[in-house]
């Protein structure tokens, strides 16, 4: 499954053709690593969970761009969307519904990574989901800011599962310096140039590296401007 991007009136309909495919995927997969759970080989298990976890991240991927296409297309601008957490300052704060989160906006929940999926070498900021509207990625249809969904630090064997059924390839390419600075709103991010990874361009999902490998993140370009 390519997810080079193509830009048709149809495509934000296709967000819940991926969420029905993934949860056929994921059912599948959990046939089979219960399956591979009463064997003996540790190295058929691990490939078996890392595809699961990586149909699970694809599928979230998938809801939230579905979520996030429902609110603009009742009327949301992408510019007032707001990406306050349960938990956050301000959440509970009428208005309501133009929050993603909010049972009264947009009624996404926020998850979590599960622990056996994370590969965190930096707390700042810390392995986990990020949603935000902070920068521009040079192969979308605009200038405008793009909306970006991250899987950040997570492990190398769910990165290479993700790409397999995103790219048909195990390859993960690199972007030249620290993932956050390209794919979690830390305030001073970089515009996503071709420049940074030549690889990446064309791909509205991808599960990319850190210049030195040690990083693993998986985008997702929610909203394209």
């Amino acid at each position: 499954m390519r997810r080079k991007t193509v830009y048709h009136a149809t495509e934000n309909g296709n967000a819940l053709v991926y969420v029905l495919i993934a949860i056929v995927l994921f059912a599948a997969l959990s046939f089979t690593l219960s399956r591979n759970m009463s064997g003996s080989n540790t190295k058929e298990i691990d490939a078996a969970r890392a595809e699961l976890y990586a149909v699970e991240l694809i599928a979230y991927s998938a809801q939230v761009k579905s979520v996030i296409d429902q609110m603009t297309f009742t009327g949301t601008r992408i510019n007032t969307l707001d990406f306050t957490k349960p938990g956050e300052a301000g959440f509970n704060t009428s208005p309501h519904i133009h929050k993603i989160f909010h049972p009264q906006g947009g009624g996404l929940t926020s998850a979590n990574l599960s622990a056996r999926i994370i590969k965190e070498v930096s707390t700042n900021p810390e392995a986990g989901w990020y949603l935000g509207l902070f920068n521009n990625v040079e192969w979308t249809k605009g200038t405008g800011t793009d909306v970006i969904l991250t899987a950040h630090q997570i492990s190398k064997a769910v990165c290479l599962a993700i790409n397999d059924k995103i790219t048909n390839s195990t390859t993960i390419p690199a972007i030249s310096g620290d993932l956050e600075d390209y794919l979690v709103d830390t305030g001073t991010n970089n515009e996503f140039m071709a420049a940074s990874c030549a690889d990446c361009e064309g791909y509205v999902a991808l599960c990319v590296s850190n210049n030195t490998a040690s990083t693993y993140s998986f985008y997702t370009i929610i909203i394209d401007r």
